[in-house]
């Protein structure tokens, strides 16, 4: 059997996103999912100064998954199948704590994903741990209600 190695975006395409649907996650639906996500920290410029790289002051969280009111519920951080997805696990926290503090809003779930391993971190109750697939939206928003309540 040939073990097939991919890149980040084939990974996303080839095995996240359909793992997130069937979860029931529709990716392309932007009430649902964003893709991408921009946080931006601002980067301290001045307004008259041009930005020498205009990503200056972003980070992209690969997904966000969105309750209902459409505020992350969830990031989702994926590598290529090649990489050991714990390279990711900062790295999501990291988006989920900035995403807390900028929209003033509970402390969003962390996933890190290679595509073949999925962990799960609520970050403000337990360690990580490694899961078979992605919880569904009323799964999360349950998990949420359990954690503030």
């Amino acid at each position: 059997m040939e073990i097939v190695a991919y890149s980040e975006a084939e990974t996303r395409q080839e095995i996240i996103d359909k793992r997130l649907k069937k979860a029931g996650w529709k990716i392309k639906d932007p009430l649902m999912v964003t893709e991408e996500l921009d946080i931006y920290l601002g980067d301290g410029m001045k307004l008259d100064e041009k930005p020498v790289d205009k990503y200056k002051g972003h980070l992209f969280s690969d997904y966000a998954l969105l309750a209902d009111d459409r505020t992350p519920l969830a990031v989702v951080e994926a590598k290529k199948t090649s990489v050991d997805a714990e390279i990711g696990k900062e790295q999501a926290r990291n988006y989920a704590q900035k995403i807390k503090e900028k929209l003033k809003i509970a402390m969003p779930f962390v996933f890190y994903t290679n595509g073949d391993e999925i962990f799960f971190w609520d970050t403000e109750r337990y360690p990580p741990r490694k899961v078979h697939g992605f919880p569904s939206r009323a799964d999360l928003e349950r998990m949420k209600f359990l954690r503030e309540n």
